[in-house]
């Protein structure tokens, strides 16, 4: 006999609700043993480490049982949570955006909910020291690794670079990578020129890079890298990263920028939603201790410009805490129409 996961959730969820003694309902639900999957990005990546910090969170605070599961990039979570092999996710915006619409790779939408916005991750293009590159123009003839199958979007950026450079694709080689790993070995090997490489700020493999004189950062302008994104709303953005930031960094470059989600099903009942934010950020400092990338995650910023809808025990969360506006309930309406 197959009995739905979600099922088991939201008898979980009424089994508490029978347990509701005065004011103490609220207490008891924390009490009950719910068992969730955390779909995460490869073990040791800023993603898993997070998604281990939160099933810590959710077990000392919510008593909520949750496992962190390496599914791989974010696509691949947004899959995994629609094939009902996750119940929460840790994605980023584009692929939790496409997912809920059905755009890119996706052929049907996804019924994703957004829990709270965390950290950004950035897009940044790197270059080898030696390579000949000092302008975008310069990739013409070189080895880019501009593609991976997880982010999508490294694709699309690569591609709007050469672009908006004047460079022809058919003249650069682009190659396509599984892991950060790979592109931090070709670029130590020789056999890559340049990178669009995903991270975090202070990404450690870059530091290294960076220390180690192999690398430095390719100066995109700021009309070129405008021109990149395009008109519209994004779920990708423009950020700078500073000098300092990294050895040989010397003045501020142009990177793109992509809010990090922490999502759910839409049927993951509203009180394990509810608890879900409210470990986090009632324990907040806490969760800061679990990756430095983690300090970027605030009451205030959870709410930030969403792309897809809220769930409903998250609203819940941030009603009570004061920081969900009458401008986020028009935001949440407009978006239910999954326009």
């Amino acid at each position: 006999m197959m009995i739905d996961r979600r099922a088991i959730l939201t008898l979980g969820a009424l089994a508490a609700c029978s347990t509701w003694v005065g004011g103490l309902g609220r207490a008891a639900l924390a009490q009950t043993k719910t068992a969730v999957r955390i779909g995460t990005s490869s073990v040791g990546s800023i993603y898993y480490v997070i998604a281990v910090g939160l099933t810590k969170l959710l077990q000392d605070h919510a008593g909520i049982s949750a496992t962190a599961e390496p599914v791989g990039g974010s696509v691949a979570n947004v899959f995994a949570l629609q094939a009902d092999k996750v119940d929460l996710a840790v994605t980023n915006a584009i692929a939790a955006a496409e997912g809920y619409t059905g755009a890119g790779r996706f052929k049907k939408p996804v019924d994703v909910r957004l829990l709270a916005v965390g950290q950004r991750s950035y897009r940044q293009f790197i270059v080898r020291v030696g390579s000949g590159i000092e302008k975008p123009a310069d990739l013409k003839g070189k080895t880019i690794i501009g593609k991976r199958p997880a982010l999508p979007e490294i694709e699309k950026l690569t591609l709007a670079l050469l672009k908006a450079a004047g460079v022809d694709p058919s003249s650069v080689r682009i190659v396509a990578t599984t892991e950060t790993n790979e592109a931090v070995d070709a670029l130590r090997a020789g056999t890559a020129d340049a990178v669009v490489m995903p991270g975090g700020a202070n990404a450690s493999y870059i530091k290294q890079l960076a220390r180690d004189g192999r690398i430095k950062f390719l100066d995109i302008p700021d009309d070129m890298a405008k021109a990149m994104l395009g008109p519209g709303p994004q779920s990708i953005g423009l950020a700078k990263l500073p000098a300092g930031m990294y050895d040989g960094l010397d003045k501020p470059v142009n990177v793109f920028d992509i809010p990090t989600y922490l999502v759910a099903d839409a049927r993951l009942p509203d009180d394990v939603g509810y608890n879900v934010v409210k470990s986090i950020f009632d324990h907040v400092e806490q969760f800061h201790s679990f990756h430095s990338a983690a300090k970027e995650w605030t009451l205030e910023g959870a709410v930030d410009d969403p792309k897809v809808p809220f769930h409903e025990g998250a609203v819940r969360y941030f009603k009570e805490k004061k920081v969900w506006t009458a401008e986020h309930d028009k935001q949440q309406a407009a978006l239910l129409k999954r326009s």
